[in-house]
């Protein structure tokens, strides 16, 4: 066990204590968020002889929890903006595969039954939500099938890059993409941290991304 490893260690009843002053989020994850400050207090701290290390920490350990609770509460309340932004994106897409171009906002409200001003409203809202997620709750055509990224992707090619991941892998895509799951709600289902979630999914989009781009 290294140096780090012990510190985290020694710190596991401040996280959890910490971690107490939060509601209506998994501990789980909160303990991973609690990690990532204890990381950061680790990197930063200078020992000067006048601030304790647990002192120092106890803002970082704080800061990394906030941010998260926040962002999940961004997220849940804007869940159905983000469920019609999906829709809105994956049918662009889906449109501009068969017409061979980008359709217009009118052919897109036209195609969904809804307003063209409903559309505008939409983006506009999500511009700031996205950035609350890291992108992470992007429609998955539009993560792995992006113009700079010069796929040209199918719903055949897509089952076909799916099969590429092991079963948890697909678990994860299904969860996240195809059923609207947040990354918290995708680890509480299948027995895993958020943070794990968040990695194994960034790994799954790229071994997609590599298939379709070979």
């Amino acid at each position: 066990m290294n140096e780090l490893e012990q510190i985290i260690k020694l710190h596991e009843k401040l996280i959890y204590h910490i971690a107490s002053k939060f509601y209506d989020t998994p501990k789980e994850d909160l303990y991973q968020a609690g990690v990532i400050g204890i990381i950061k207090a680790y990197n930063n701290f200078t020992d000067n002889g006048t601030t304790k290390f647990t002192t120092y920490a106890y803002n970082y350990i704080y800061g990394e929890m906030y941010e998260l609770v926040n962002n999940h509460r961004s997220i849940r309340l804007n869940k159905n903006i983000l469920k019609l932004y999906k829709k809105i994106e994956q049918t662009k897409y889906l449109m501009a595969q068969k017409l061979g171009y980008i359709p217009s906002y009118t052919e897109i409200a036209t195609y969904l039954n809804i307003d063209e001003s409903t559309i505008y409203q939409i983006y506009s809202i999500t511009s700031s939500i996205m950035s609350l997620d890291n992108e992470e709750e992007r429609n998955i055509y539009e993560t792995i099938s992006n113009p700079a990224y010069d796929i040209n992707t199918n719903s055949i090619d897509l089952k076909d890059s799916m099969n590429t991941l092991t079963k948890e892998e697909q678990d994860i895509i299904n969860y996240r993409y195809f059923q609207d799951f947040t990354q918290s709600e995708t680890a509480k289902k299948l027995g895993l941290s958020q943070v794990t979630v968040s990695r194994y999914e960034k790994k799954s989009l790229s071994k997609m991304y590599n298939y379709l781009n070979s």
